[in-house]
C-alpha cells in the first residue's frame, strides 16, 4: 500500500514532466516547422537581394572576371549562400564554393552542396536575359552557428526550467498534501473515536475542499445516529422492562394474595390477571414481528383487496371505541378501489393507525378518515385532532420503541413499535408513509400506495 502523500508527490513530478517534455517538444517543432513559411518568405526577398547584388556587380565591371567574381564569392560566403551562375544553355559557367576552394576558403559546410538547396532566377543586364543565378541556401532553416546556438540555449532554458520545476512540485506537493491530508487524518481520527463509541468527542475539521466538507459532515452525523441508537438502546432497555414489569407485578401480586388467603379467586380477579397475560402476550408478538420486519422477511399473500370495503369495515369496528371517548368519526372513502396486497397486513396498517387517532385525541376531539384515487395513485389519510407531535420528535416517530415524551406523558401504553412495524408493511406494499403533525393542534397520516390489480 501506498501513502496519499507519495502518490500525490508521484503524480506532480509526473505531471511536471509531462509537461515540461510537451511544451520542449512543442517549441522545438514550432521553430522547425510552423515557421518553415516565414523563413521561406524571408529567405526569398534574400535571394532577390543576392541576385541584384551579382547583376549590379556585373554592370560595374560590364563582364565576369576574376575580381568582381572574388566580391561576389566573398559576398556569398558572408551570406551564408552558394551562387551559381549559368549561360544561356542553362550551364554552369561559375560556383563560388570551388571558387573559393581555388583560393584557399575552405568551410566544410558551405562547400557541401548536398546541404544545400537551389533556386534559379533570371540574370538580366540591360533589360537583356543573358543567362541564370542559383541561389543556394541550407535545406535546414536550423544551420548556422547561431540558429544552432539560439536552439541549445533554448533546450538549455528548458532543461534548467524543468529541473526547478521539479524541484518546485517536490516541495509544493509537500505543502499540498499537508494542507489536503490534514483534515482526512482528522477524518480518520474521528472513525477511530467513533469505533472506541466516543461519539461526543470528534475534532473539528477545518477544510475548504467542498467533497471533504461533505464527508465530516457525513462523519459527525453518523456519529449523532450511532449515539442516539446507543440512547435508544438504553431505552429501549428500560422500556422493555417497565412493560414487563407492570403485568408481571400485577400477576405476581394477586397470585401471591390467593397463595397468601387473602384473596380469592374470582372472576374479577383471575380477569386481571388474563387481562395482564394478554398485554405480555401482544408486546411479545409485537417484538417477534418486529425482528421479521428487521430482518426484511415479510412475505406477502397478494390478492385483489378492495380498499374501501376494508378501510369502512376497521373504521366502523373502532367506531364504538371513539363513540364511548366522544370523539366524532368522520369518514370519506370513495367506492371501489382495488389494489394488489396482503388483506391482513393492510388490516394492521390501519388498526395501528386508528389505534394511535383514538389513543392521543382528546375527549370531544375529532379523526377524519379518507380514502381517494387520482389516477393510479390511491391516498389514505388519517388526521386528528389531537396532542400531536413536537417537530423534534417527527424524523425518529418510525423508530423501534420511540414514543414522543408528549404521548408518555399521557401514559397512553404502547411500546413505540407499531409506527415502526406500520412503515415496513406500507413500504413492502410499494407505497410511503409520512406523518405531519403540531403540537396541539394534531396529527395527520398520510399513506400513498400505487393501483395494482391481478
Amino acid at each position: 500500500m501506498i501513502k496519499i502523500s507519495d502518490q500525490l508527490r508521484k503524480y506532480f513530478v509526473t505531471i511536471s514532466i509531462l509537461s515540461i517534455a510537451f511544451i520542449t517538444i512543442t517549441t522545438n517543432l514550432s521553430i522547425n516547422y510552423f515557421f518553415s513559411d516565414y523563413i521561406r518568405d524571408s529567405r526569398s526577398r534574400d535571394d532577390v537581394k543576392v541576385v541584384q547584388y551579382v547583376e549590379q556587380v556585373y554592370s560595374n565591371y560590364e563582364e565576369f572576371n576574376s575580381e568582381s567574381l572574388m566580391i561576389i564569392m566573398h559576398y556569398a560566403f558572408s551570406e551564408d549562400v552558394v551562387i551559381q551562375i549559368r549561360d544561356r544553355d542553362n550551364n554552369i559557367s561559375w560556383n563560388s564554393s570551388t571558387f573559393g576552394i581555388d583560393y584557399g576558403i575552405t568551410d566544410e559546410y558551405i562547400n557541401n552542396e548536398s546541404n544545400f538547396s537551389f533556386r534559379n532566377y533570371l540574370f538580366m543586364y540591360n533589360g537583356e536575359n543573358i543567362g541564370s543565378i542559383d541561389v543556394g541556401r541550407p535545406k535546414s532553416i536550423i544551420s548556422n552557428i547561431e540558429d544552432e546556438k539560439f536552439l541549445v540555449t533554448i533546450n538549455s532554458i528548458f532543461g534548467i526550467a524543468s529541473l526547478l520545476t521539479l524541484f518546485i512540485a517536490y516541495r509544493s506537493s509537500n505543502s499540498i498534501s499537508k494542507k489536503f491530508l490534514n483534515p482526512i487524518y482528522v477524518i480518520k481520527e474521528n472513525a477511530k473515536l467513533i469505533e472506541q463509541g466516543k461519539y461526543k468527542k470528534l475534532n473539528e475539521v477545518e477544510t475548504n475542499t467542498f467533497e471533504l466538507h461533505e464527508l465530516s459532515v457525513s462523519v459527525k452525523e453518523l456519529a449523532e445516529r450511532l449515539n442516539y441508537q446507543e440512547a435508544l438502546k438504553r431505552r429501549m432497555t428500560t422500556d422493555i422492562a417497565h412493560e414487563l414489569r407492570t403485568p408481571l407485578a400485577a400477576i405476581q401480586s394477586h397470585i401471591e394474595a390467593f397463595m397468601d388467603g387473602v384473596w380469592e379467586p374470582n372472576d374479577e380477579r383471575l380477569a386481571v390477571i388474563h387481562g395482564e397475560i394478554l398485554r405480555l402476550t401482544h408486546l411479545i408478538k409485537e417484538l417477534s414481528e418486529l425482528s421479521i420486519v428487521e430482518d426484511d422477511e415479510i412475505k406477502l399473500y397478494a390478492d385483489n383487496v378492495d380498499l374501501s370495503v376494508t378501510l369502512n369495515d376497521i373504521t366502523d369496528s373502532y367506531e364504538p371505541m371513539f363513540i364511548e371517548k366522544n370523539i366524532k368519526l368522520n369518514k370519506n372513502i370513495q367506492d371501489n378501489i382495488v389494489i394488489v396486497g396482503d388483506i391482513d397486513y393492510l388490516k394492521r396498517i390501519f388498526a395501528n393507525i386508528l389505534s394511535n387517532a383514538y389513543k392521543y385525541t382528546n375527549e370531544n376531539g375529532t379523526v377524519n378518515v379518507s380514502l381517494s384515487q387520482i389516477n393510479d395513485k390511491i391516498k389514505i389519510s388519517v388526521s386528528d385532532t389531537g396532542i400531536g407531535i413536537p417537530k423534534e420528535d417527527l424524523k425518529h416517530i418510525f423508530e423501534r420503541f420511540y414514543r414522543s415524551d408528549l404521548s408518555r406523558a399521557r401514559e397512553t401504553g404502547g411500546t413505540g413499535i407499531g409506527l415502526t412495524i406500520t412503515k415496513a408493511l406500507v413500504e413492502a406494499h410499494g407505497g410511503t408513509i409520512k406523518i405531519d403533525s403540531e403540537v396541539g393542534k394534531g396529527t395527520n397520516v398520510i399513506i400513498e400506495l400505487s393501483r395494482l390489480t391481478l
